[in-house]
């Protein structure tokens, strides 16, 4: 009858420290799932930015339309290069790294001319015509974009803050799609997000 009794005392010992263990692993998990979530400004600074990045990228239709009645090229080098110069040198004032700035508008225009690209290559196989009145490229859309980048580059700066914050890649990665509108499959949120990722990942974004 002892031994009966020890054998139960011992099995029942295994099941409370079996219990113990997965209670502890469970509240560790979820432990590390709080750390891992960003404070709300942080998460606010993330939002922010994928905000201007799909605001500005849903100017993109607007510009191929001009382009497309004027005939104008999709690719502007001279005007690109004129923004990035001013970027590089509103970085500098502000405290942006240069590089950084630089190549998150590269990745802007790139991303932008993704949209182009496509509806003109729409455009050409269902024979658009000419559009009625659309929105003047130098009159209109132009300066909404201008009025874009210092937005951007404000919004850049806090986001150069944070980037290395625990949780900032998931939760830029969980909040993305939903933030940043594209209907290229995914390659326009992509392209226009890659320096942001890029940041997340190497944690090599650094205040002058």
């Amino acid at each position: 009858m002892m031994v009966t009794l020890r054998t139960i005392s011992l099995a029942s010992l295994r099941v409370m420290l079996c219990a113990i263990l997965l209670v502890a692993l469970v509240l560790g998990v979820g432990y590390q799932a709080r750390a891992a979530e960003p404070s709300n400004d942080v998460r606010q600074t993330v939002d922010q930015l994928l905000r201007l990045v799909d605001e500005r990228l849903a100017i993109a239709p607007d510009v191929a339309k001009a382009k497309w009645n004027s005939g104008d090229p999709i690719d502007a080098p001279a005007r690109e290069a004129q923004i990035l110069e001013r970027v590089v040198a509103e970085a500098s004032r502000a405290g942006i790294n240069e590089a950084f700035a630089q190549t998150f508008f590269k990745h802007q225009f790139e991303a932008s001319k993704v949209i182009q690209h496509r509806l003109h290559e729409q455009w050409r196989q269902t024979e658009q015509p000419p559009f009625a009145s659309p929105p003047d490229l130098a009159e209109d859309i132009r300066p909404q974009l201008d009025q874009l980048t210092p937005q951007l580059m404000a919004s850049l700066r806090d986001f150069q803050v944070v980037a290395e914050s625990e949780g900032v890649r998931q939760y830029l990665e969980n909040n993305a799609e939903a933030l940043v509108n594209d209907g290229v499959g995914g390659a326009v949120r992509q392209e226009a997000l890659r320096p942001l990722y890029e940041a997340t990942d190497t944690a090599n974004v650094e205040v002058q």
